[in-house]
C-alpha cells in the first residue's frame, strides 16, 4: 500500500511539473485544495437571459452596427438575450425604440419596458419630506396609467415588437428625479389594475432590493396573481441581502431577475479596469448563486463604463459579462457547484442544450489547478475561453475527461467559461 501510495504521489508531481513547463517561466499556481463538485441532476432556476439597457433618449441610440455587437453570438459579440427599454411619458417619442428592439428580437432576445414617469397630466406634485415638488401619480389615475402602458405595448406590438413584459415603475423608491411610488401604492396598483396589463408585469424594481417594497405584494393574494416577475435593482445592495425568503416561500411560479445595475461604480472610462472588471463577473456569479436570479441586466449597454465603450467595442466589463451571456443561453438551468471551493475563486454552473456550462473566476494573485468533478452525469470533452489581464474570451486547449472529471488551470485575475459536452 504504502509504495503504491508514494508511486501515485510521484505521477501527479511530474503530471503538475509538466503543466507549470507548459505554462512557461514564473507561472505561479497552487493546487486546489477542494473538488469543484457539479451536481448535473441538482437544478436550481431557470435563466431567462444576460442583457442591458438602450435608452435613446438619455444617452442616444445604439448603431446598427452596434445592435450587432451586442446581440449577437458570433466573435467579437456579447450574445446580449435581454433588451430593456424606456416607455416615455410622451407618446410620440415611442418611435425611438423601435429599430433596436426590432434587431434584438431578430436575434432572439426578449425586450421589456420600464417607464419613469406618466404622462404630464396624470401626476401631481406633493410635499414628501419637505420636498414640495415630488411627483406621484394621481391617485384617480391608476386606470388611465395602466391603460398608457397597454397603449406602449401595443405600440411596440404594431412595430413589430412583442413586448416579454412591462414594469409598473422605474425605481419608486429613489424618484429624486421621477415618480414616487409608496409601498401601499404599489400594492394597491397591483390588486386593483395590473390584472388589466396586456403583458407580464413587473414590479416593484426597487433601486435596492429593499424587501419593504416588494413584501406587501408577496403576502397579498391578488396582488401578487397580477404580478409575473419580481424585478429589482441592486446599486448597493449587501450580498448578504440577496437571498429573499419571502419570495422562496409565496413566489412559486414567479420569476425573479435582476432588472437593472452597474458594477463596480460608474466611473468615466473605467470599463477596461483590470482587475477590476473581474468584479463583474463575480457579481453575476453572486447574484445567479446567491440571489437565484434568473435575469442579470446592466443599465446603459453602451456607456464609458459599460459592456460595450462608446466606440463600439467591446470592454473588459463587457467580456466578463459575455462569460455568462454567450454561454449560458436563455432555458438553461443553474445547477449544483461548490461555489466557493479555494480562497477568491469562485464557481457556478448551468445545463441546457446537453451541454453543461461552468464558469470560474480566479481573483487571487496566483493560479489555481483546479479539479472539476461531474455527477450524475458524464462528458466526452471540456473547450474553455479565457479572460485576463492580456485576453478576451481567448480560447484555450481543449481538456480531457478522465472518467468523470478533469483538471484546468485558472490564470491568475481571470474568468475561464468552461464548456461540456456530454
Amino acid at each position: 500500500m504504502i509504495p503504491r501510495f508514494k508511486k501515485t504521489i510521484c505521477i501527479l508531481l511530474v503530471c503538475f511539473t509538466m503543466l507549470s513547463v507548459m505554462l512557461g517561466p514564473g507561472a505561479a499556481e497552487v493546487l486546489a485544495a477542494s473538488d469543484v463538485t457539479v451536481n448535473v441532476s441538482a437544478e436550481k432556476q431557470v435563466i431567462r437571459g444576460f442583457g442591458g439597457m438602450n435608452h435613446p433618449a438619455w444617452a442616444g441610440d445604439l448603431t446598427a452596427a452596434q445592435r450587432e455587437t451586442a446581440f449577437g453570438n458570433g466573435q467579437n459579440q456579447l450574445g446580449f438575450s435581454i433588451l430593456r427599454i424606456h416607455v416615455d411619458e410622451n407618446r410620440n417619442n415611442w418611435y425611438k425604440e423601435v429599430d433596436t428592439a426590432k434587431s434584438a428580437v431578430k436575434h432572439g432576445a426578449i425586450v421589456f419596458a420600464s417607464p419613469w414617469n406618466p404622462p404630464s397630466d396624470m401626476v401631481e406634485t406633493f410635499n414628501r419630506n419637505g420636498d414640495t415638488s415630488a411627483k406621484r401619480l394621481k391617485y384617480d389615475k391608476y386606470a388611465a396609467y395602466a391603460q398608457h402602458l397597454n397603449d406602449f405595448v401595443t405600440f411596440m406590438k404594431n412595430n413589430g415588437v412583442n413586448l416579454y413584459a412591462i414594469s409598473v415603475q422605474n425605481e419608486p423608491d429613489y424618484a429624486h428625479e421621477w415618480t414616487w411610488w409608496t409601498p401601499q401604492e404599489i400594492l394597491r396598483f397591483m390588486r386593483e389594475n395590473a390584472g388589466s396589463i396586456n403583458a407580464r408585469v413587473i414590479a416593484p424594481e426597487s433601486f435596492q432590493y429593499l424587501k419593504n417594497l416588494s413584501d406587501p405584494i408577496l403576502n397579498d393574494p391578488q396582488a401578487l396573481g397580477n404580478m409575473d416577475i419580481l424585478g429589482t435593482h441592486l446599486y448597493g445592495t449587501q450580498v448578504s441581502q440577496f437571498p429573499y425568503p419571502l419570495f422562496k416561500q409565496k413566489g412559486a411560479g414567479k420569476d425573479l431577475w435582476m432588472t437593472e445595475v452597474y458594477y463596480p461604480n460608474s466611473d468615466n472610462n473605467s470599463a477596461d479596469r483590470w482587475p477590476e472588471a473581474l468584479d463583474v463577473s463575480q457579481h453575476i456569479h453572486n447574484s445567479m448563486v446567491e440571489g437565484d436570479f434568473q435575469a442579470y441586466v446592466w443599465w446603459y449597454i453602451r456607456r464609458s463604463y459599460g459592456p460595450m465603450k462608446e466606440d463600439g467595442t467591446i470592454s473588459k466589463r463587457g467580456y466578463n459579462m459575455a462569460h455568462f451571456s454567450k454561454f449560458v443561453r436563455p432555458g438553461y438551468v443553474r445547477i449544483d457547484a461548490t461555489k466557493n471551493p479555494n480562497t477568491n475563486v469562485y464557481v457556478s454552473a448551468y445545463k441546457g442544450d446537453n451541454k453543461v456550462v461552468i464558469v470560474a473566476i480566479n481573483k487571487s494573485n496566483t493560479g489555481v489547478n483546479q479539479n472539476f468533478v461531474l455527477q450524475n452525469g458524464s462528458a466526452s470533452n471540456v473547450s474553455r475561453w479565457i479572460t485576463s489581464s492580456s485576453s478576451n474570451l481567448q480560447p484555450g486547449t481543449n481538456l480531457t475527461v478522465s472518467g468523470n472529471h478533469f483538471w484546468a488551470h485558472l490564470p491568475a485575475q481571470s474568468v475561464t467559461t468552461f464548456v461540456v459536452n456530454r
